[in-house]
């Protein structure tokens, strides 16, 4: 009937109305036509495709500033999914608080030609608290996608705004953030009243353009056809080589606490404001200070203590109430619980070496093994992510680690070690340097014993200490029950057939902590045959392994962040009816990386090898990278010396 009525009134149209109609219809279709056909994965250059576990087809945001700390973000983004590594890169994730509005408008999932495959409803999308197991309060949550497509490759495109307000920073803007992804398009659109500072650091990229309307100015920056890296072996972080925009206001305000970020001093003013009224003790908690530190007049003992009494009465858990996680609780607040996160901690232990007279500086610290480079000339708020407590010493300075229970006092292991840091302090921010351990702090050091029978089996020894920041390594398995310490021994052993009959790890806690494990164990198979040859390999303990990749082409500078030395003595007793065929030669390498030594001797009573091995840290720009690739490849070549044995007539 509708169809009928449809075709009737088709027909009392004039010619040339009813050709503007049917064109129409034709160019409707043709548009939809388009859109089914909008993300077809053929349309991806072969050129970024290579080496890409998924493809960035369109990354378009645009941030409107209506004030100095509220907006709002407008984001496009449209990624192609190749294989399964890449699927992990397709799930939306949108942080969000009582300071954000999140608004998701669309999200569409195409297949291989582009066709629209289905729009997924609000019901589908998961939103849930964002805390994790640490974390006892937060207000932060998230909005959660996981698209699930069984084939590949196929398209997501995601489309959402973000209305935001008490906004103390802009963020940052990547093009992409991992590795072995491509970029079709990238683009970001920043707009903002002319009466706002805005202050900015761009890194391998520069602003495109920048407009004004009226009062408005907005700048843009856009990429194109970014080809998907790959990572390097001793490579720089990422944070180096992609593009990347932070922005920051040059006024900061957030409710009543206002301030500036010109350089870092007027940032360390602000955060000092933060912190400032909120380290004073609990009168009820005094008088335990006060008998804790009777008769103690070393100023270095009163730290230790004090560091004791907090590890002691407090734990750690991650707290992102307040003003957006910036401002800790005050120490009465963490006496009386009894925990709080890393800022709440350390201003606590500010607060007990203030009550002894002890000065103090908390640190914003950019924590992780791989070692940051801070912007002296960039205030910002994405570069710290964790806060330690500075003691300056007469001796030397201490840095203390407020979050871990177990952590030996002066000691911060390579989460904190050799990096620049920001103290807060009344007179404002102000860098210093945390501690850097070199190669003599950084020692294993290993005797093994070796007993070898005539079927090939060793009955073994060994005593292994470990120092430094080999200790920071076995923090986990110091911290083990004796099931797991043995479970531990067995999946890092390479002795083959082990067995173990006896074993201790000690923690031998200091400035700088050792750790001492000692094992006795049996390994059947440990020499191989051939015919009336014994082959017995020299080095399974500790044998260095090759870099699995020698780059036709080095881009990025080789950076070895840590220095250490590694040091083996094996003895073995071999069978009385059998000797020795040949004996191996002694090998000494050395290069700007680092230098090795091996050497053997053998007598009647047995076979004594020695090894060292230092590793020297360093930066070094990409042609020195065959020359790394040969060190450790012979240092591997020399671990793997094996010496032949013969049965005696």
């Amino acid at each position: 009937m509708e169809n009928k009525s449809f075709l009737r009134k088709v027909s009392n149209l004039t010619t040339m109305h009813k050709l503007k109609f049917w064109f129409t219809i034709l160019i409707t279709c043709f548009v939809s036509g388009l859109y089914a056909q909008y993300y077809p994965a053929s349309l991806i250059p072969d050129s970024l495709k290579a080496n890409a576990h998924y493809v960035i087809r369109e990354d378009n945001q645009e941030i409107v500033l209506k004030s100095v700390n509220s907006g709002i973000q407008r984001v496009r983004r449209v990624l192609t999914i190749l294989d399964k590594a890449g699927e992990s890169m397709a799930y939306l994730v949108i942080p969000y608080d009582k300071n954000s509005t999140v608004n998701i408008k669309q999200i569409i999932i195409f297949d291989n030609s582009g066709k629209k495959i289905k729009s997924i409803r609000q019901s589908e999308i998961t939103d849930s608290p964002a805390y994790n197991s640490s974390e006892l309060f937060s207000e932060s949550r998230i909005k959660y996608f996981k698209p699930n497509s069984p084939v590949y490759p196929y398209t997501v495109l995601y489309e959402y705004d973000i209305d935001l307000k008490n906004m103390i920073s802009f963020g940052s803007w990547r093009p992409f953030n991992s590795y072995n992804v491509s970029t079709q398009h990238s683009s970001l659109k920043f707009s903002y009243p002319s009466k706002i500072k805005i202050n900015r650091k761009e890194v391998n990229v520069r602003m495109k353009r920048a407009e004004r309307q009226s009062d408005i100015i907005t700048d843009t920056w856009e990429l194109n056809n970014i080809k998907a890296m790959e990572a390097e072996p001793y490579g720089i972080s990422l944070a180096e080589q992609i593009p990347c925009v932070y922005l920051m206001p040059s006024s900061l305000v957030y409710d009543n606490y206002e301030g500036n970020a010109d350089n870092w001093k007027e940032y360390g003013e602000w955060m000092y404001s933060l912190y400032d009224g909120r380290n004073d003790i609990s009168e009820s908690e005094k008088p335990k200070l006060e008998a804790l530190l009777k008769d103690i007049p070393d100023t270095l003992e009163r730290i230790r203590i004090l560091y004791k009494y907090m590890q002691g009465n407090t734990r750690y858990v991650a707290i992102t109430l307040g003003l957006g996680g910036f401002q800790p609780f005050d120490a009465k607040t963490v006496f009386e619980t009894g925990y709080g996160d890393c800022k709440a901690l350390t201003n606590y232990m500010f607060a007990l070496l203030k009550f002894s007279g002890i000065k103090s500086f908390p640190a914003l610290v950019s924590s992780g093994r791989y070692i940051e480079k801070i912007f002296s000339d960039f205030p910002n708020f994405q570069q710290f992510d964790h806060v330690i407590l500075c003691v300056p010493c007469q001796q030397d300075t201490i840095w203390l680690e407020c979050t871990s229970q177990k952590m030996p006092f002066g000691f911060i292991g390579d989460f904190t070690d050799d990096r620049d840091v920001l103290l807060i302090s009344a007179d404002g921010g102000k860098f210093a340097h945390t501690k850097k351990y070199d190669a003599i702090d950084n020692t294993r050091s290993c005797r093994s014993e070796f007993k070898i029978d005539s079927a090939g089996t060793a009955v073994c020894s060994l005593r292994t200490i470990y120092q430094g920041l080999w200790y920071d390594d076995l923090s986990e398995l110091l911290n083990s029950n004796s099931d797991e310490q043995k479970k531990w021994l067995y999946s890092n052993s390479a002795f083959p057939s082990m067995q173990i009959s006896s074993f201790s790890v000690n923690d031998l806690r200091g400035t700088l902590p050792v750790a001492r494990i000692n094992e006795s164990e049996t390994s059947k198979n440990y020499c191989s045959f051939a015919g009336n040859y014994m082959v017995l390999p020299l080095n399974l303990l500790n044998t260095q392994k090759a870099i699995q990749k020698m780059l036709k082409k080095r881009n990025c500078d080789i950076v070895i962040s840590r220095s250490y030395i590694d040091f083996d003595t094996l003895v073995y007793s071999i069978p009385k009816n059998y000797k020795y065929e040949s004996i191996p030669s002694g090998t000494t390498i050395s290069s700007a990386f680092g230098n090795y030594t091996w050497s053997v001797s053998a007598s009647e009573n047995g076979i004594v090898c020695i090894r060292k091995f230092t590793i020297l840290q360093g930066r070094y720009q990409p042609s020195f990278y065959k020359e790394l690739y040969d060190f450790i490849l012979s240092v591997s070549k020399a671990d793997n010396t094996k010496i032949i044995l013969t049965r005696k007539s």
